[in-house]
């Protein structure tokens, strides 16, 4: 069996979504059309040439025309579009061109743009499956007429390594850390500014900020401004193995996110036994249970994170509590979240079983 996956990402996710599948006997190839280059197992891949990688018009037409191709020459039995905003449009147009069953994955951030838009959903609605992160998303999708059999939950993307992302009893050296993209969507710069506020009553406080993005520049400048260079450490870009480690170095996880699926970041940060303070946004509230291993900020606010890290800051029983339920969720993970589950859940998806279909 052949599969072509159309989708962009960094390739850390790449990896975690084509894993499952292609540990699957049946899975002879899997043609993966990607703006950059990437290598794996069973996986061929097909990116623009360097010289037209940059120009979007040419690297985009490029891969609908590799699309194309591939559908006459290698005759797949699906197409699998991850991220509906380009990548599920191309599959939704090609496979309905070529007759090919269609895979979607709407990932969180991606679900308004398709909301807003009836030709995007009719599209998408066009597939024969659609991943989605969680039960939120899952009732809004229903909620517009699409039938419940028609989704599933990856959960290739949140399949942990829990060898890697475990509790590791090592000195604390941050208060807080953040681990994601820097941009716009993620609001980092209200938790920059509610360390601002926070430094008034805790003056020793440290937060880590890990991960890059179009806003990184505008990020340092605003701690700078805030006079709070020597309280925020801009880490980068980390690779996988090295996330664990400033996790276990860190006392509390944090996001802002105007919008989110169900963010791995704080699927790992749990698994180490942080507690996490989370917007009431996505699909959070499936894993972060206010004043059980979280405290959800209902309004989003620059002044409901204030009081949230404020709360676990100041009262070390809540913080404690809230760290063990941690550790115990991450018992459920291991068994939710596992390679053999992702694994089980695409064969029921590419063999067309109803077993994982949620009714």
């Amino acid at each position: 069996m052949r599969i072509i996956v159309v989708c962009g990402m960094s390739n850390e996710k790449v990896k975690a979504r084509l894993n499952p599948i292609c540990q699957l006997d049946e899975i002879e190839r899997v043609y993966l059309v990607r703006r950059q280059p990437f290598s794996m197992h069973k996986v061929q891949t097909f990116c623009p040439p360097k010289q037209i990688r940059n120009i979007l018009i040419l690297a985009e037409t490029y891969r609908l025309l590799t699309l194309c191709i591939l559908c006459l020459v290698v005759n797949p039995s699906l197409l699998y579009g991850i991220y509906f905003v380009p990548h599920g449009i191309y599959a939704a147009i090609i496979g309905r061109l070529f007759r090919k069953r269609v895979v979607q994955e709407l990932i969180g951030t991606d679900r308004p743009k398709v909301m807003s838009s009836r030709l995007l959903l009719w599209l998408l609605k066009r597939a024969e499956w659609i991943g989605i992160r969680g039960s939120s998303s899952k009732k809004e999708l229903i909620n517009i007429g699409i039938p419940g059999s028609q989704l599933f939950s990856p959960i290739a993307v949140n399949a942990l390594d829990f060898d890697l992302f475990k509790p590791n009893p090592v000195e604390k050296v941050y208060d807080l850390i953040y681990c994601g993209r820097l941009e716009e969507v993620k609001q980092i710069d209200i938790i920059i500014r509610a360390i601002g506020v926070l430094k008034e009553t805790y003056p020793t406080l440290k937060a880590v900020i890990i991960g890059d993005g179009p806003l990184l520049e505008d990020l340092q400048s605003l701690t700078e401004d805030l006079g709070l260079k020597s309280s925020i450490f801009f880490a980068g870009d980390q690779p996988n193995d090295k996330i664990p480690g400033y996790l276990n170095q860190s006392r509390i996880f944090v996001m802002a996110s105007a919008f989110e699926g169900l963010p791995v970041a704080m699927l790992e940060a749990l698994s180490c036994g942080l507690p996490v303070v989370m917007p009431d946004v996505g699909d959070i509230r499936d894993v972060a249970i206010h004043g059980v291993n979280a405290w959800i900020v209902s309004d989003n606010t620059l002044q409901g994170y204030v009081e949230g890290l404020s709360a676990l800051l100041n009262n070390q029983a809540l913080y404690s509590r809230l760290k063990h339920s941690a550790l115990e969720m991450r018992e459920k993970f291991i068994v939710d979240y596992s390679a053999e589950a992702a694994i089980r859940i695409w064969k029921d998806v590419i063999f067309q079983r109803n077993a994982n279909k949620n009714e």
